[in-house]
């Protein structure tokens, strides 16, 4: 974008064949879909330059055309233009001009990068990987609380996680962290905890669920981490709980 303003800009002041249509060719294709915009929608200084420079290019009726063309075509100007940036990388960036939105979404980006950096070993970090954790956008409240839990690993419908903070004590253990504990075995299968792993991945109760929803009874871990799958597979757990806690 800084490079379109740049020769825009030097356009405006140069009266020589200001009569003739002008052809903006650019390789940056998210430069024009920016411009694309229209100048009311510009939220960037480069955005507004860029068309403060084009609407007084075309005060006189001049005609304007963006063009986008792939980089390295042949195009004079533009194999110019790559040259010059090879050159411009090289050189000391503490005066180059930017835009406070780059700022924004770089110190964004660094920040959100140096956070997945950081999590620490255990279920998240096994679930998400070098993710960032999937929008929970669009689902009811009480769903987004569980599908948050579950990948957090402290699921408010797990027995032995209720257990582990004696919430579920049992005749013979107050609460243990002890994934052996019948405290901490599955209420709907009894096969082992029903920590955030068991339910996603394991529990026997909900094969046809997650069958449903991924294509398999034993999905791995990548196909279990997206929202919906999580949200339905804790939603079907919370069924089979309810079920065995009516009486009947």
């Amino acid at each position: 974008m800084l490079a379109l303003v740049t020769g825009l800009e030097t356009l405006t002041s140069r009266t020589k064949d200001s009569d003739l249509p002008l052809i903006i060719c650019s390789d940056s294709m998210s430069a024009l879909a920016t411009l694309r915009n229209g100048p009311a929608a510009q939220t960037s200084p480069l955005g507004t330059a860029a068309w403060r420079a084009l609407l007084q290019l075309a005060k006189d009726g001049r005609e304007i055309r963006a063009q986008w063309v792939p980089s390295h075509c042949g195009i004079h100007g533009n194999e110019e233009a790559d040259r010059v940036a090879r050159e411009a990388a090289q050189l000391p960036q503490e005066r180059t001009p930017i835009d406070t939105r780059t700022i924004t979404s770089t110190v964004a980006r660094m920040a959100r990068d140096k956070t997945i950096q950081s999590w620490p070993p255990g279920w998240f970090k096994s679930l998400m990987g070098d993710r960032r954790p999937p929008s929970t956008a669009g689902l009811e409240r009480e769903s987004a609380i569980e599908v948050h839990q579950i990948r957090a690993g402290h699921w408010a419908g797990s027995r032995a996680y209720l257990h582990r903070i004696g919430r579920s004590p049992t005749r013979d253990c107050e609460g243990c962290n002890d994934d052996r504990c019948d405290g901490a075995r599955c209420p709907i299968c009894g096969e082992e905890a029903d920590r955030p792993a068991h339910i996603l991945l394991r529990c026997p109760a909900l094969m046809r669920t997650r069958l449903q929803l991924t294509g398999s009874i034993h999905p791995d871990l990548e196909e279990v981490r997206e929202t919906r799958v999580v949200a339905a597979l804790a939603a079907a757990a919370r069924n089979f709980q309810s079920r065995l806690a009516t009486p009947r």
